[in-house]
């Protein structure tokens, strides 16, 4: 593309598809080939400002690199596409991108891992009942002082019938904890909180910034230990809380930094 090339003010510039970006990298990259190409300036939007999952898109702006520029236009691009490809592991898994350039704040938040961990001795329990199973029917014959199952008692049926018990226990909680970490989320953008919880029915619930009246905190001492806590948001439509979330990883610094964005676009 030359630099005598003009485009109309905000044009939409999409893929070699016409479709919009599938991710906020590729339009990072098709605005830094075109400002690199071009004396304009471009930034990174996206395409249903309502929508998180329509994709991005690369729109021209008025203001050309002369005004700002063209090295401070460079840091920027490169700063905001360092920001979403950070994720920060320090929050429970929290995919954490933010896009300075365009304004665009888009955060998911799932419960802490770290809560899990006190299920993994019930785990273990499922574990041993599975793989020696056999081993635990003779300890405890032997505490009880028997020599023998009584009889019309098989021990093939009591050993697997303990390993059926043993796996059912395994799949459950495992399966409740991947339901309940995919399955619950808060996502906070430049609009407001929006709450996710169910994978095959979902329930949503959504509070703008200029409606949340207030961000409770709830931690009791080993939540503490833990650095989790509960998050609630009331609007100020409602005397309940709005969204309640449930071990929520450092929600000290997660309230703190939703009310900077409430002062930031309220």
């Amino acid at each position: 593309m030359n630099q005598s090339e003009e485009f109309e003010p905000e044009q939409k510039i999409f893929n070699l598809d016409q479709q919009p970006f599938e991710n906020f990298e590729q339009a990072a990259q098709m605005r830094d080939l075109l400002m690199s190409q071009s004396a304009h300036y471009f930034r990174v939007e996206l395409f249903e400002p309502d929508d998180q999952s329509s994709g991005f898109i690369v729109v021209k702006t008025e203001r050309s690199q002369d005004q700002g520029g063209a090295e401070n236009l460079d840091e920027a691009g490169n700063e905001a596409q360092e920001k979403a490809e950070d994720i920060d592991d320090g929050r429970g898994h929290a995919t954490d991108s933010e896009y300075a350039d365009s304004e665009i704040i888009y955060k998911i938040y799932h419960p802490a891992l770290r809560t899990y961990f006190l299920r993994i001795p019930l785990a273990l329990v499922g574990f041993v009942m599975v793989f020696f199973a056999l081993e635990l029917w003779v300890l405890f014959l032997s505490f009880l002082g028997l020599r023998g199952l009584p009889e019309g008692i098989s021990p093939d049926l009591l050993v697997n019938g303990t390993q059926m018990i043993g796996s059912i226990l395994i799949v459950w909680l495992m399966s409740g904890a991947l339901l309940n970490f995919y399955g619950t989320r808060l996502i906070i953008d430049h609009r407001g909180v929006t709450f996710n919880q169910g994978i095959l029915s979902r329930n949503e619930t959504n509070v703008r910034f200029s409606e949340i009246r207030t961000i409770g905190l709830r931690q009791g001492c080993f939540d503490r230990l833990l650095n989790i806590g509960i998050l609630e948001f009331a609007s100020s439509g409602t005397d309940d809380v709005d969204i309640r979330f449930i071990n929520m990883p450092d929600p000290s610094g997660v309230k703190a930094e939703i009310e900077t964005l409430i002062e930031r676009f309220r």
